[in-house]
C-alpha cells in the first residue's frame, strides 16, 4: 500500500475517482489519518464545494449524486480538522446542499430551516463574543447534521456517530467554560425571557437555547455545580419559574423540563433556593407555589404537563434531599410553609369534589387531577409524617379522600384505597384513634361491599389492608373493625374475613390476663376508650363465621406452623 496519497483534481470526471480514494481510505486508520491530512492542507473540501454550486447550477444530477457520497465519506473518515472546515459559516450550507441530493430520493429533499434558525438565534440570543457564537453555530450545525443525515451505523459505519459525538462535545465544553464565567450573557438571556415585550416565537427561541445549554452543562460533573451556583445566582430558578406560570404551552413545557433536568442533578441546590424562598414572604412569585398552582390548573388534554409537576414537587418537597445541606429548623421552617401557604391550595380540587360524602366526578381529566392529588399526598405521608398527619386530622381529610372510593374511574377509587392502606401501615395510633372515632373504616368497608366486585383491582388491596390490620396493628383498629363489621365481611364471596373473629377472641383473652393482674379491675382498657358508641353487641358476633370458614381458619394455623 503506497505510503503518498494524491488526490484526483476537483472536476466533474474525476469524482468517481474521488470517491473510490475515499472508500479505500476508510478501511485503514492510518489511511483515513493520511486522507485527512492531505485534503486540509490542500484546501480539498472548498474545492469541492465550489465544484457543487458548478453542478447544481448546470443540473448534472450524476455529479451532484456523487458529491452527496463524497461528502459522507468525508464524515466517516472523523477527522476533527475537517469539521471545523465543513461546519464553518461560510461553508455549513454547501455541505448541507451536497448532503440534500441523496440518489435514494426522487427530488433533493431541500433544509431550509437550518439557514432560518442560524438567522433567528444569531439575531436574539445574546452571545456577543464572536468566537463563542462561532463555537455554538458550530455545535448546532453538527447537531442538525446528525439528526437529519446520519444513516444507519451499517451503512455508515461505528466510526462517524462516534468523532461527531465526540465533536459536539468538544464544542460544548468550551462553550461552558466561557459562558460560566460570562454573568453578562446569562443576565441577559434571563432578561430577555422574563421581558414582557420579548415576542412569543423569540421566547419559545430563547428558552430551547436555555434548555441547550443547561442540559450540556449538566454532562460535565466538575463543571455542573458551579454552572449552576452561578445560574441560581444570577436568577435561573425565578425565571423558570414565571416561564412556568406563562400560557404559552411549548414556553412552559420546555421551562419544566429545564427545572426537572436541575432538580434531577443538584436538587439539594434547588431545595435550598425554594426554602429561602420560603423566608421572603414579600415576594410576587415563590417557585413552589407556582408548581403547585400549574398542577391544580394544568390538567387538560396535555395531562403530561400535570404529572411532570407532580414529579418535581415530590423531588423538591424529599427530605432526604434536604438535610444533608440544611439545619433540621430550616427544614422545619420550609414545611411549614409548605403545608400552610401550598397544600391547602392543592387539596381544593379534592374537597370541591367529594363534599357532603358524595362522588359524581364525570369529567375523566378532573379524576385524573384528583389522582395526581393523591399520589402526592401519599408521598407526603411517608416522608413528612408529623406535618401530614397534623394537616390530615386536622382538616378532616381522609374522609374527604374515602369518598373517592365511589368514583366510576378505578384508577381513583384504587388511588384512595392505597392512601387508605398507607395510612394503616404507618402504625400510628394517632391515626388509629382519628378513624376509630371518626367511623372512617365504615365507607371503607362500605365501598368494599357497594364496588368491589365491580372494581376487580380494588380487592389485591382490600386484601392486604385486612391482613396487615389481623398480623400486623394493635387492638384499637382490629378489635374495632371485628366488633363493627366481622358480620358485614362475612358476607362477601369474594374476600375472605381472614379469621378476624378468632385473632380477637385471642387479644381479648390476652387483655383479660393482663386485667386479672391489676387490683383495679373497674378500669377502662384504651380499646374501650377507642370504640365508638355504636360498637356492635358482641353476641353478634358469635353468629359471624361459618363451618367454611372455621375450616379456612384452622389451615391457616396449619400452614403457619408448618413454615
Amino acid at each position: 500500500m503506497p505510503s503518498k496519497i494524491d488526490l484526483p483534481p476537483c472536476e466533474t470526471n474525476r469524482l468517481a475517482d474521488v470517491a473510490d480514494l475515499i472508500t479505500s481510505a476508510l478501511s485503514s486508520r492510518s489511511r483515513r489519518e493520511k486522507l485527512g491530512l492531505v485534503m486540509k492542507r490542500k484546501g480539498y473540501i472548498p474545492k469541492l464545494l465550489q465544484l457543487f454550486q458548478a453542478c447544481k447550477k448546470s443540473k448534472t444530477t450524476k455529479a451532484l449524486h456523487q458529491l452527496n457520497g463524497i461528502m459522507k465519506g468525508i464524515l466517516r473518515l472523523g477527522k476533527t480538522s475537517l469539521f471545523e472546515v465543513m461546519f464553518s459559516e461560510k461553508y455549513i450550507m454547501d455541505v448541507i446542499g451536497c448532503l440534500e441530493y441523496d440518489p435514494s430520493l426522487a427530488q433533493p429533499k431541500h433544509h431550509k430551516q437550518l439557514s432560518r434558525q442560524r438567522a433567528k438565534l444569531k439575531k436574539i440570543v445574546p452571545i456577543k463574543d464572536p468566537k463563542i457564537q462561532k463555537k455554538f453555530h458550530q455545535m448546532y450545525q453538527a447537531q442538525y447534521i446528525q439528526a437529519n443525515f446520519l444513516p444507519n451505523p451499517p451503512d455508515l459505519g461505528e466510526n462517524y456517530p462516534f468523532v461527531l459525538n465526540s465533536f459536539i462535545r468538544r464544542k460544548k465544553e468550551e462553550i461552558l467554560r466561557v459562558l460560566e464565567k460570562d454573568e453578562e450573557f446569562l443576565s441577559d438571556l434571563f432578561a430577555q425571557l422574563t421581558n414582557e415585550d420579548t415576542a412569543e416565537d423569540e421566547r419559545l427561541e430563547l428558552v430551547n437555547f436555555l434548555k441547550e445549554v443547561c442540559t450540556f452543562s449538566l454532562m460535565f460533573q466538575k463543571k455542573r455545580q458551579k454552572f449552576l451556583q452561578r445560574s441560581i445566582k444570577l436568577g435561573i430558578l425565578s425565571t423558570l419559574a414565571i416561564l412556568i406560570g406563562m400560557d404559552d404551552l411549548q414556553v412552559r413545557g420546555a421551562a419544566a423540563d429545564i427545572l426537572s433536568d436541575l432538580a434531577g442533578y443538584c436538587p439539594f441546590m434547588v431545595q435550598e433556593f425554594v426554602m429561602k424562598e420560603a423566608q421572603q414572604n414579600h415576594l410576587d412569585t415563590n417557585l413552589i407555589s407556582v408548581l403547585t398552582e400549574q398542577l391544580i390548573r394544568r390538567h387538560g388534554p396535555e395531562f403530561g404537563e400535570a404529572e411532570q409537576l407532580t414529579d418535581l414537587l415530590c423531588t423538591l418537597l424529599d427530605p432526604g434531599n434536604l438535610l444533608p445541606t440544611a439545619k433540621a429548623a430550616q427544614v422545619f421552617q420550609f414545611l411549614n410553609y409548605f403545608y400552610t401557604c401550598c397544600l391547602p391550595v392543592l387539596t381544593a380540587p379534592l374537597s370541591a369534589n367529594a363534599a357532603e360524602g358524595t362522588c359524581e366526578i364525570d369529567d375523566h381529566q378532573t379524576a385524573k387531577l384528583l389522582s395526581l392529588i393523591l399520589k402526592l399526598l401519599t408521598y407526603c405521608l411517608e416522608w413528612h409524617k408529623e406535618h401530614m398527619r397534623h394537616y390530615v386530622i386536622s382538616r378532616d381529610l381522609l374522609r374527604r379522600v374515602l369518598v373517592l372510593m365511589n368514583s366510576k374511574h378505578t384508577f381513583l377509587a384504587l388511588n384512595a384505597f392505597q392512601f387508605m392502606n398507607k395510612v394503616i401501615c404507618l402504625r400510628d395510633e394517632f391515626y388509629n384513634h382519628y378513624i376509630t372515632q371518626g367511623n372512617l373504616l365504615e365507607p371503607f368497608l362500605l365501598a368494599v361491599l357497594e364496588n368491589g366486585a365491580v372494581y376487580q383491582l380494588l380487592i389485591p388491596t382490600v386484601i392486604e389492608l385486612l391482613e396487615f390490620i389481623k398480623l400486623e396493628d394493635g387492638m384499637s383498629l382490629s378489635g374495632y373493625l371485628v366488633d363493627n363489621f366481622c358480620q358485614a365481611l362475612g358476607s362477601i364471596n369474594y374476600v375472605q374475613t381472614f379469621g378476624l373473629k378468632t385473632n380477637n377472641e385471642k387479644e381479648e383473652q390476652q387483655q383479660e390476663q393482663k386485667v386479672s393482674s391489676v387490683p383495679h379491675r373497674g378500669s377502662p382498657s384504651k380499646k374501650a376508650t377507642l370504640r365508638p358508641a355504636v360498637a356492635a353487641p358482641k353476641r353478634r358476633l358469635q353468629m359471624d363465621c361459618t363451618d367454611h370458614e372455621e375450616e379456612e381458619i384452622v389451615k391457616r394455623k396449619r400452614a403457619r406452623h408448618c413454615c
